[in-house]
């Protein structure tokens, strides 16, 4: 597998290239950060954008979900999808309005679904969700009616580029000069306090990955 993707007419960022990433250990640690992706499809001459839970495996993502989702439907049938994930990393505060910008890291993958039929890998994937949501945490197998009933859908990491702003204020030299502050305020998500589940039994603990989450 090559260090990095390919370039494709698709995936070449054109405006301000020189933020442009096209190594796959990169665009993987950006989208192994991320919860959530949004996939944008076309159905009907109608575009949509939906947003939804996502997990890599290797050199590919997956979905999964009802089979009555529209997204589901229509990508496991074919469709070709546009996938981004963004990460925003701070808040820039510029002199000036246009000076008002944030930093931030994102990813454009362009793919087609394979959809998964296979009870086993179908499990393994059930699986991989659980561990990238929450690492450590232990689940019950999931039942057969439970997988018979959810559509899973693998799109190969094939085609995909990085965008990446990280240059803090930018503001033209003749502003440096204006009274006012300007700076970054970085943002970071981070894990609130456990609340246990109201039917919880009493002598169950609070586990400590769940105390001391990390992403």
């Amino acid at each position: 597998m090559p260090d990095s993707f390919a370039v494709s007419d698709r995936t070449r960022v054109v405006r301000e290239a020189n933020r442009a990433v096209y190594d796959r250990e990169a665009i993987y640690k950006i989208l192994d950060e991320g919860f959530v992706c949004h996939v944008g499809f076309s159905a009907e001459g109608q575009p949509f954008v939906i947003p939804t839970m996502f997990a890599r495996v290797g050199d590919a993502i997956y979905f999964h979900g009802s089979a009555a989702s529209r997204m589901l439907r229509g990508a496991g049938g074919g469709l070709p999808v546009c996938i981004t994930v963004t990460l925003v990393d701070s808040i820039v505060a510029g002199r000036s309005g246009f000076g008002m910008s944030m930093d931030y890291r994102s990813v454009v993958i362009f793919a087609k679904a394979e959809k998964i039929t296979d009870f086993d890998e179908k499990e393994r994937i059930v699986a991989a969700f659980v561990e990238d949501i929450m690492p450590g945490h232990k689940v019950r197998p999931p039942k057969r009616k439970e997988i018979a009933a959810t559509v899973f859908l693998r799109f190969p990491l094939s085609e995909a580029s990085a965008k990446i702003r990280d240059h803090g204020v930018m503001d033209p030299e003749e502003d440096h000069a204006l009274e006012g502050w300007a700076g970054v305020v970085p943002l970071k998500l981070t894990a609130g306090t456990p609340r246990n589940c109201s039917d919880l039994g009493p002598d169950i603990p609070t586990p400590e990955y769940a105390k001391n989450y990390r992403r």
